[in-house]
């Protein structure tokens, strides 16, 4: 169901680009033949998510419909659920880290690197009043300081950051 609804996107995506496309050109964006973009046309009218209008003898429109329209959004959301879901995750991780490191005397945490989720880390400093730094790669660890290394960094990066003390990110979320 969920590659239906990815290629249900894909569709709405195209007609939203080019409302007359062609069955061949929504088959093209969708990395499909026209044979399968065919079948996959009818289950999806079958479904009422697209509707078929004549536009003459030999040309077809098609159109989303409320059902289709519908059906993406639950995907939406259920995405956006997801998301949230594991953001509160880290969240709370990254929360718990930063108490604990207080509570051992580090008042300082220092990013090496970048992260997609660098806020989160910002946000739990500034719940335990902990002082947030970021530093590059290529500087040693900060002694005293609970020292991160973040998602972005090039696997060697993270083994020599590790290795003098700090802790990936990955590996403190459990990923």
């Amino acid at each position: 169901m969920n590659t239906d609804v990815a290629t249900l996107q894909n569709i709405a995506d195209t007609l939203k680009e080019d409302p007359l496309a062609s069955q061949r050109v929504l088959a093209e964006n969708a990395g499909m033949s026209i044979g399968l973009m065919n079948a996959v046309i009818k289950r999806f009218v079958e479904r009422g998510w697209i509707m078929l209008t004549n536009v003459n003898l030999r040309k077809l429109s098609y159109a989303i419909t409320p059902a289709g329209i519908a059906e993406l959004t639950a995907r939406s959301q259920n995405f956006a659920k997801r998301t949230f879901a594991i953001a509160n995750k880290y969240n709370e991780t990254f929360c718990q880290a930063v108490s604990d490191a207080k509570k051992q005397g580090k008042n300082k945490l220092v990013l090496y690197g970048s992260s997609y989720i660098k806020f989160l880390l910002v946000y739990a400093c500034q719940t335990y009043d902990v002082t947030f730094l970021e530093k590059t790669v290529d500087e040693p660890i900060e002694k005293g300081a609970f020292c991160l290394v973040g998602e972005q960094c090039e696997e060697e990066d993270v083994a020599r950051l590790t290795g003098q003390g700090g802790v990936s990110l990955l590996d403190l979320l459990g990923e």
